[in-house]
């Protein structure tokens, strides 16, 4: 190590390069790895609800401001229509309920993912709700006894309720685990929230993520029978390939009970809802990596020819170190070494930026931890083949004319 110390010392003007190349590679790779791992992370966070094979299904409401009447009231022959409009919905999604390849149906207000973002919903329906001497800001969510099913929800603790009172007359509610925590309680199935009515926690939901990258709301979910008054979206979970059949009805079923011209249909697929949602996350990080790989390629395609080029321009020395008794892995293993001594330098100023921007969680440990790792591997591997080339020379060829 000592004796490649000094080999490098004595050439540092032809080594420099390799190294500030090296420096900078090691720093975006890093940056890249961590919110790479980062994204991740959040993604892996509980509560993703499962969209899978399931369409969002309502009505759209398309009244020009032109027919209201005095006063901002709706006309009364308007009124009327947008009100049969929802009973006819209701009928709609009975007669879904019967179709063979429908597995379920639930019915609720702001339980439907990627629908809207975090902070959307927490404009249209949060709520401040007191816990003993505590004030915890939740989103209030409305769903039935189907949600559960139709949206593959994790409980932690307890079950999903049955959309009708507690023999106590309470009403069932689930929590997610973040309100638990803001609650501070360790077991929160059977305790009560007075709140209009009492409340009794009948389970806990591992989170409620209306975005793939987004943490888990607090958030309180109450039946909807305890909800009167609201226009419910509906999830309808049906069997794999069944799509277009399904769209088709759909549409059809809708002109037939609901000719008014100033309703629409809605459906939405939400597997390409939320494959939107994660397009939408993921594209700052992959605008990121792309320029990292390109610059990781070309350092790699650089740092190998300016080995080849020191490695030919030493190639005299290397046939004197031969004909004094060196290996071929011997000398295989000085180039190879030098090229390790270099990246570990190079790696210094990264780790040293490393612990000034993070906190070193499990996250930053891991991506620092690649980032090495594959950098080492990067300096093997550019320069083993002029190693190799190396350690072929032959003494008499090379020293011929000396």
């Amino acid at each position: 190590m000592k004796h490649i110390l000094k080999i490098i010392w004595n050439q540092k003007r032809h080594y420099a390069w390799i190294f500030t190349e090296q420096v900078l590679v090691t720093a975006i790779l890093m940056l890249s790895a961590v919110s790479l791992l980062e994204a991740y992370k959040k993604y892996k966070t509980p509560g993703m609800l499962d969209v899978e094979n399931a369409f969002y299904v309502g009505q759209m409401f398309n009244i020009d401001s032109n027919v209201d009447a005095p006063g901002g009231k709706l006309k009364e022959e308007i009124r009327e229509e947008l009100i049969n409009a929802q009973q006819s919905m209701n009928i709609i999604i009975e007669n879904l309920r019967k179709l063979p390849y429908v597995k379920a149906i639930t019915r609720g207000f702001m339980m439907a993912p990627y629908a809207r973002d975090d902070e959307l919903y927490m404009e249209m329906n949060s709520d401040s709700i007191s816990i003993d001497d505590k004030k915890i800001l939740a989103v209030i969510k409305i769903s039935d006894e189907f949600g559960a099913s139709v949206l593959n929800v994790e409980m932690e603790e307890g079950t999903w309720f049955e959309n009708h009172p507690l023999p106590d007359g309470s009403t069932p509610v689930v929590i997610t685990r973040q309100f638990a925590d803001k609650a501070g309680w360790s077991t929160a199935t059977g305790k009560k929230i007075q709140r209009h009515r009492v409340w009794t926690v009948t389970g806990v939901a591992a989170g409620l993520k209306q975005e793939p990258f987004a943490p888990s709301p607090v958030a309180i979910v109450l039946p909807t029978y305890a909800v009167l008054g609201l226009e419910f979206e509906n999830l309808v979970k049906i069997e794999r390939g069944m799509e277009k059949e399904f769209t088709e009805l759909y549409y059809r079923e809708f002109r037939r009970l609901i000719p008014s011209k100033y309703t629409e249909p809605l459906l939405s697929y939400m597997p390409s809802a939320k494959r939107s949602q994660i397009l939408q996350s993921v594209l700052p990080v992959v605008l990121q990596g792309i320029p990292t790989l390109f610059l990781f390629v070309f350092a790699f395609i650089g740092t190998f020819g300016l080995y080849w080029m020191i490695s030919q321009k030493r190639m005299k020395e290397f046939a004197l170190r031969r004909a004094l008794g060196s290996t071929k892995s011997g000398l295989m293993r000085i180039v190879v070494g030098e090229s390790l001594l270099i990246t570990c330098l190079a790696v210094l100023p990264a780790l040293v930026l490393s612990f000034l921007i993070y906190d070193y969680t499990a996250v930053h440990v891991i991506a620092v931890s690649a980032t090495i790792f594959i950098m080492l591997l990067f300096a093997v591997v550019s320069a083993w083949y002029p190693a190799w080339k190396v350690s072929r020379v032959n003494p008499a060829e090379a020293l011929q004319y000396e």
